[in-house]
């Protein structure tokens, strides 16, 4: 990257993909963007540039296609109900190895991390993603090391996030690694967000909101996909 060329940065949208999933890490380096020493570029994609249906039904309009040149810099891939779609979509994972062949910095957010997994892209590597779905990533892709109880794994080309919210931590240590600590403490104050660089080592929620969520939210998350 030169002075003039800037770093760019696509968060891709799909139908199904989580709200939050993509607009923590979008709005946390959307600031970084305004206040960054260097040239920076954050937009929206989706596969084919059209507005998608998120999870929770809100309607997204991005700023392009996915496939739109230039490559990107980075990418964050978020996670979502959607993924079931993309995990089994040959075109679509042969896209994530040619990105990331070309030197694109691939990131994920929750289950994003199960597309990278079912491309290759993580094995022999550590990654993590959301709680709910890392007996499945180990038992599926045993050539990944599977990291548990982390907000975010940084495996150099690949850097994988925990669940949801745990995916404005990882922007903001992109933040960190891409300029500076300082720079990621700014943004992070901006945002209200308690973060350092050390907070990855903790796990993205306690045991006993886990056992909550297995008694609250689980069991209709279960009685809906019966019901479809």
């Amino acid at each position: 990257m030169t002075d003039t060329q800037p770093y760019r940065i696509t968060v891709l949208l799909f139908d199904g993909v989580e709200e939050l999933d993509f607009t923590g890490p979008w709005e946390t380096l959307r600031i970084w963007q305004t206040v960054a020493t260097r040239p920076v570029s954050v937009r929206t994609a989706s596969l084919d540039g059209a507005p998608v249906r998120c999870a929770l039904g809100l309607t997204v309009t991005p700023d392009g296609g996915i496939d739109d040149e230039p490559r990107p810099d980075l990418i964050v891939h978020p996670g979502g109900a959607g993924i079931a779609t993309l995990y089994a979509d040959q075109a679509h994972l042969a896209r994530m190895r040619a990105l990331a062949e070309h030197g694109t910095t691939m990131t994920s957010v929750c289950n994003g991390a199960t597309v990278y997994a079912a491309a290759g892209l993580l094995d022999g590597r550590a990654a993590t993603s959301h709680w709910l779905v890392l007996d499945e990533l180990a038992g599926q892709h045993p050539k990944v090391e599977v990291v548990r109880d982390r907000r975010w794994v940084d495996a150099g080309p690949v850097v994988t996030s925990a669940g949801i919210t745990a995916g404005i931590d990882m922007a903001l240590h992109l933040i960190d690694r891409l300029e500076n600590t300082d720079m990621a403490r700014a943004v992070a104050g901006m945002l209200e967000h308690p973060w350092d660089p050390r907070v990855d080592l903790v796990a993205a929620t306690s045991p006993e909101n886990r056992h909550h969520t297995l008694t609250a939210i689980v069991p209709l998350m279960q009685a809906a996909r019966v019901a479809d």
